[in-house]
């Protein structure tokens, strides 16, 4: 896990102190080494590729894995990489890279064997590659520059055009703002803007920064030495539903647990400490039975526990530890230490989003406790069922010929919503006007803000869909799944992949920790995924298929808890210890004028959430001081 950043394109003379302030800027995310290389251009008629990369040591602990990493070596070097990630099967590729063409690592670490592989697969390469990565690979003979993402989007990459002609990439946006405004202007993006109200993250590939995007998921890219893009592919898709004749749940159960315990062997390698989050749910619970069972050494995982006994898990977790054995770490949080370090969480956000506050605090903690890397139960919940959105979208599908029936009474439901205070019914009322469809519905689920509360903050930017406030659609899920699946494919395509990965990586790269999520395997994924929904959901039990296939070790008297979510008691707090930092994020009239915002709403809300109006969430009033304090720390404006 590690930070890079590269520039292609752009004279030497800016291209240089430039890649400075992004090594700079990406610190954090490797505090073990860090460097730079330029890159002549074979043909010399463009200049230097220059290559950045802070590094967090977790396979090969030695100054010979450290990169930018250049292949044979760095005086006769034909290929150079800059990588973030883990490459799980490293191991075999050396073995393949050895025996079919005589390539020998010469280090212990998996970046080398993505040069090997790219040595003996060429352009093919990428397929072989089973892990989480983003990098950047020069091929100096063919004058080419490769950039690739993993096929669930679990690590970030961002690029962006410089009006001057040429590329630059990096994993963080504020790393690419911090090549300089002449290269990348500070603008903000509204569309972007309006994705982060209606749903509390920057929703599709544009980022809130005009002109920067995310590489998609599963894409190459190949570029010249100039930075123009030759060729993009996608290199991976999401399986459809195929069952072997002959197919049951019960013969798919041991198949299930034989590719879990693979999973997790790869996911546990390591030469630094590694532990797993343990939070006494079914997730979590299931990876740490299956490690406890893996590792020849007791497993360490670590909880949070807090003062507040509504949204405190120790007890359940340790529990679980000591059930299964474990070297159990609880770290226990105060409210006031969580008020206490709010500006900090503010200052670590790179994108704007509501929900990576928690993933900030179990980083540090893991931190404290002296693990490097910890496994997360991320992706347990979009494979197995464990939303409501299984439950209730199917519902919505089936009731939505009447929705069009309801289209006369939407105002009179959103005047009765506002008198009770009912989210639920001003969203019944938005069921009226609203295209139907799986997709739409998903949405309208999650949506934080809705259209009509968004314009009194903000006219919809051209490029956006009036009612979900999306520039670019969610891809809709393949005809080819069941609607279970189709639900899988909504939740994996959209909260989690522009939410809980993005928050993940930020919060917790900012501690140095490096957070691995087995359950998002991609061979885990492409078994499960062909799977029908009805083997893997239950009314009765949430998530069976998964609890079946760990065995008779799991915790089996977690099933009847409530499931519980990392929350924080926003309303009070906002109300509270931290409203005077909210009032003084939000009570600008010139910052909000500045970005197209209407002070007039803002102030509303405040006012009307400072009443105790039910209908102005907690999170509402947080989304929009974590918009003001990224416009203000990343010095963002319209022009």
């Amino acid at each position: 896990m590690c930070g890079i950043g590269g520039i292609l394109g752009v004279p030497l003379e800016s291209a240089r102190p430039a890649a400075q302030r992004m090594l700079a800027a990406l610190r954090h995310r490797g505090p073990d080494g860090s460097g730079c290389v330029e890159i002549d251009d074979p043909a010399a008629t463009a200049p230097p590729v220059v290559l950045v990369h802070t590094r967090l040591a977790i396979l090969d602990l030695s100054s010979a894995a450290g990169q930018p990493m250049a292949y044979p070596d760095p005086d006769h070097a034909s290929l150079w990489l800059t990588f973030n990630g883990e490459i799980y099967n490293y191991r075999e590729i050396g073995v393949l890279t050895a025996a079919q063409a005589g390539l020998v690592p010469r280090t212990q670490s998996d970046s080398e064997t993505i040069l090997l592989a790219y040595r003996l697969w060429g352009e093919k390469w990428v397929e072989q590659l089973r892990g989480m990565f983003a990098f950047a690979l020069v091929d100096t003979n063919r004058r080419c520059v490769w950039l690739a993402r993993d096929r669930l989007g679990i690590k970030p990459l961002y690029v962006f055009r410089p009006a001057c002609g040429g590329l630059l990439f990096a994993s963080e946006v504020r790393a690419l703002l911090a090549a300089g405004a002449e290269l990348v202007p500070r603008r903000l993006s509204l569309a972007a803007v309006e994705t982060f109200l209606a749903q509390g993250a920057v929703y599709g590939e544009l980022s809130h920064v005009q002109g920067v995007e995310a590489l998609e998921p599963a894409t190459l890219w190949r570029c010249d030495w100039d930075g123009r893009l030759c060729h993009r592919r996608r290199y991976w898709s999401w399986p459809c539903s195929t069952l072997p004749p002959g197919a049951s749940r019960q013969k798919v159960i041991p198949q299930l647990a034989q590719q879990l315990r693979e999973t997790l062997q790869q996911h546990l390698l390591a030469d630094v400490p590694v532990g797993v989050f343990l939070s006494g749910g079914i997730d979590s619970s299931a990876l740490v039975t299956l490690a406890s069972e893996i590792s020849h050494q007791p497993i360490r995982t670590i909880t949070i526990g807090f003062d507040q006994p509504e949204w405190d898990e120790s007890t359940a977790a340790a529990k679980v530890a000591h059930h299964l054995g474990t070297q159990h770490h609880t770290i226990r949080l105060q409210g006031s230490d969580l008020l206490r370090d709010f500006p900090q969480v503010l200052a670590a956000t790179d994108q704007p989003s509501v929900d990576g506050f928690n993933t900030y605090y179990v980083a540090r903690a893991a931190r404290q406790a002296g693990l490097t890397v910890a496994l997360s139960g991320l992706g347990g919940d979009e494979l197995f069922g464990g939303y409501a959105t299984f439950r209730q979208l199917p519902r919505l599908v089936r009731w939505s010929g009447w929705f069009p029936l309801l289209h006369p009474y939407r105002n009179a439901l959103r005047r009765l919503a506002r008198w009770l205070h009912s989210r639920a019914l001003l969203k019944a009322a938005e069921l009226a006007v609203r295209p139907g469809g799986l997709s739409a519905f998903y949405l309208l689920r999650r949506e934080l803000f809705l259209p009509l509360e968004r314009r009194t903050l903000l006219p919809l930017p051209p490029s956006c869909d009036p009612s979900t406030g999306l520039y670019q659609p969610l891809p809709p899920p393949p005809a080819c799944l069941d609607r279970f699946n189709q639900i899988s494919y909504l939740e994996i395509h959209g909260y989690l992949r522009h939410m809980l990965l993005r928050d993940a990586d930020v919060y917790s790269m900012v501690h140095g920790l490096e957070i691995r999520v087995p359950l998002l395997d991609h061979p885990l994924v492409e078994l499960v995924a062909t799977w029908p929904g009805r083997w893997k959901w239950s009314w009765h039990q949430p998530k069976q298929l998964l609890v079946q296939a760990v065995g008779s070790r799991f915790p089996s008297w977690i099933l009847g808890s409530a499931k519980r979510g990392f929350t924080f008691p926003w309303p009070q707090w906002l109300r509270g210890p931290l409203r005077s930092l909210a009032q003084e994020r939000l009570l600008q009239p010139r910052l909000w004028s500045n970005i197209g915002f209407s002070y007039h709403g803002i102030e509303q809300l405040w006012q009307r959430f400072g009443r105790g109006d039910p209908s102005v969430g907690g999170l509402h009033i947080l989304a929009l001081v974590i918009l003001a304090d990224v416009v203000q720390r990343q010095q963002l404006s319209l022009s």
